[in-house]
């Protein structure tokens, strides 16, 4: 939702570091590969090379000008290249943050491209826009739930308050219907593909828990705004 970009850029902010500028990240290199470019460094998860694409010229992007990123130009980059990216706008309370983060945090083809795969769409193409967004509202629930590990099946379940069993029987759909938990399921199955994504990455042994972690506060925060704003129809 609109109104949502503010407090889905706190959300990210405030789960991303200071400058940092390690020699073996790609993401400190203004060419976005160790060893090409300039070692310039990150700054609030703001990467080298999305300074470079920001500032559209790669001699631009020093390690002062990384240190120097505030909040006002934290803002303008998350929103210019990863909110408006993801269609943030449009999208319905709760899933817009979690979209955002997950883009900022992973890239925005993947976040958009789970998303699109969980809806069962045609085209598989990173774009949310018209057709992904009425599916987003109107793809059915048991298309949805194809997509929703064990683990978010039982929180759902917990959620809806019937048996916890991660099977997804007549009893959890009626209550699915009943509570008007189909966006809360889509918000599950997304959690579900970004999960199943960072333990596919290959620094999860080093980084996996970290991720995860932010991955429970990300659908924390994402299930809290989807029930404090009123539900699109």
């Amino acid at each position: 939702m609109q109104t949502n970009f503010d407090i889905a850029a706190q959300f990210t902010s405030s789960r991303e570091g200071r400058y940092q500028c390690i020699r073996t990240d790609a993401g400190n290199w203004t060419l976005g590969q160790i060893g090409q470019g300039n070692l310039v460094g990150t700054m609030r998860g703001i990467s080298a090379p999305v300074m470079v694409q920001w500032l559209g010229n790669p001699a631009m992007v020093t390690s002062s000008v990384m240190k120097s990123i505030g909040d006002d130009t934290f803002k303008a980059i998350s929103r210019a290249l990863f909110w408006r990216a993801i269609n943030g706008d449009q999208l319905p309370a709760g899933l817009d943050l979690l979209l955002f983060d997950f883009a900022f945090n992973s890239g925005v083809a993947r976040a958009a491209k789970q998303l699109q795969r969980i809806l069962r769409l045609e085209q598989i193409d990173g774009d949310i826009g018209e057709d992904t967004l009425e599916a987003v509202l109107h793809a059915p629930v048991s298309d949805i739930l194809l997509a929703v590990s064990d683990t978010y099946v039982r929180r759902l379940q917990d959620d809806l308050g019937v048996t916890s069993d991660g099977i997804v029987g007549p009893g959890t759909l009626k209550a699915i219907k009943a509570q008007d938990a189909r966006l809360r399921a889509l918000i599950y199955a997304c959690a579900s593909q970004q999960e199943a994504a960072y333990r596919s990455f290959k620094g999860f042994t080093q980084f996996g828990r970290g991720w995860l972690g932010r991955l429970d506060q990300r659908v924390e925060a994402a299930v809290l705004l989807l029930t404090s704003v009123p539900a699109l129809t």
